[in-house]
């Protein structure tokens, strides 16, 4: 339970974390589009984050796969939701096929939840941030191939605590761009939102955002603290006594 509750802890504040900030674009577009998107970027990213750490090495070497290859795979992910943003008419095109393969959410096609879902896994695939002891512990047992119960509750665990403030985020953002003053201009923001979202994607191609995340780590290291807590003596026994720790061969 320690442990547990830690990795939730952990997870609330590496949101704080400099790490996080390259990926601030994909987030923030959660804030335009219809109601059900913020909820699809959360399962999204639950569910890729979640699978992707324990499973990422297995599949990979499963499939013989480059390791960079769904990293490629969010690229091009990112370029399609962007231009449905940013282009009127492909997302009227993309909601009438959401609308089509999500029938049970009739009358509630176009409300963004599928469009949410995707952007949500590719944020999933690009999440790297400034791991602390326990995630490093889960990420060594899985590419040891010993995914255990008890490590994917831990990364849940963690992944639930990083969702949080992320919906805190986009509900603030869209409560902010509701406002009578600004309804008026939602359309624009959306499409300024669709042309970031093709940027970032871009500057993934060039490995920008992995330049930004190790430049602002080596300038802000007060903000690599933020594992106070998994670094302390009692988190450390729990670590060394539980199954997070792979198995000598």
């Amino acid at each position: 339970m320690l442990l547990l509750l830690v990795a939730f802890v952990g997870g609330l504040l590496t949101v704080l974390s400099p790490c996080v900030l390259p990926v601030l674009p994909v987030l923030l577009s959660g804030t335009v589009g219809g109601r059900g998107r913020p909820p699809g970027i959360i399962a999204g990213f639950l569910g890729s984050f979640v699978l992707l750490t324990l499973f990422l090495a297995s599949v990979v070497t499963a499939l013989n796969l480059s390791p960079d290859a769904i990293r490629w795979a969010a690229v091009v992910m990112l370029v399609g939701f962007g231009l449905t943003l940013a282009v009127p008419a492909l997302q009227a095109r993309f909601e009438r096929v959401a609308s089509r393969a999500l029938p049970q959410r009739a009358g509630g096609g176009g409300d963004g939840f599928l469009g949410g879902v995707l952007v949500g896994a590719t944020l999933g695939v690009v999440w790297t941030p400034c791991v602390g002891p326990i995630l490093a512990s889960v990420t060594t047992l899985a590419l040891s191939g010993q995914v255990t119960a008890f490590a994917a509750a831990v990364t849940l665990a963690y992944a639930l605590g990083v969702a949080l403030p992320m919906l805190g985020v986009m509900w603030g953002g869209r409560r902010l761009l509701h406002r009578p003053a600004l309804l008026g201009r939602l359309n624009g923001f959306q499409q300024v939102f669709g042309a970031v979202l093709v940027m970032f994607a871009a500057g993934m191609v060039v490995g920008l955002d992995r330049q930004v995340q190790t430049a602002l780590v080596e300038r802000l290291p007060a903000l690599q603290r933020l594992t106070f807590l998994e670094e302390t003596a009692g988190v450390q026994r729990e670590l060394e006594r539980t199954d997070l720790q792979p198995a000598l061969p």
